[in-house]
């Protein structure tokens, strides 16, 4: 059986409400007493967030729409007989941290199976595909606090030290897959 889906009104319902907060701000008197350096930074700001409830929305539709399947299996062929709806999972994006929902397959003493997650393409880890590619491309032109400093400029998301040194390792080992696609 299928997820209730809501209708698109609803659907995008947080995404709206947030664009109006940021419609009713910008002819409000404090944004109208803002020279255009600081109004341009707090739309950057307040848009991103913006961004980041359109692709929360996003990903919860996809998670009302997933369909309970039954014929799901591990790496290890062990048919997942038990689905649990709603297993989240963060994921750090450009815009921001979402909370990915999806059905869990399970089967006692084995790992959990998430088909969605494959269907997305998410990353195992928890930074999204554009956010380490970001790093990457900063990561290789210069320093690991410039990487660093760079990434939160360009997204608001701020990353540790080690994280980015990660990323930006794991990036170096696939470089020729990456440079493929």
């Amino acid at each position: 059986m299928q997820g209730y889906v809501p209708a698109q009104d609803e659907a995008f319902a947080e995404s709206g409400k947030c664009f109006g907060e940021l419609e009713d701000w910008l002819v409000s008197e404090e944004a109208a007493g803002l020279q255009h350096a600081d109004l341009e930074e707090q739309l950057d700001v307040r848009g991103r967030e913006l961004l980041r409830r359109l692709f929360q929305d996003r990903l919860d539709v996809s998670a009302a729409a997933e369909e309970r399947r039954h014929d799901v299996a591990g790496e290890d062929g062990v048919v997942r007989t038990r689905a649990e709806r709603g297993r989240a999972r963060p994921l750090m994006t450009r815009f921001g941290q979402v909370s990915v929902s999806r059905i869990a397959y399970r089967s006692p003493g084995r790992p959990n199976v998430h088909p969605l997650d494959a269907a997305l393409n998410l990353p195992e880890e928890k930074h999204s595909h554009g956010l380490r590619r970001l790093t990457a491309v900063e990561a290789a032109r210069g320093s690991m606090e410039d990487a660093q400093a760079a990434v939160t400029r360009a997204t608001g998301v701020r990353i540790g030290k080690r994280q980015l040194e990660d990323m930006a390792r794991r990036a170096a080992a696939h470089v020729e897959a990456f440079y493929l696609q």
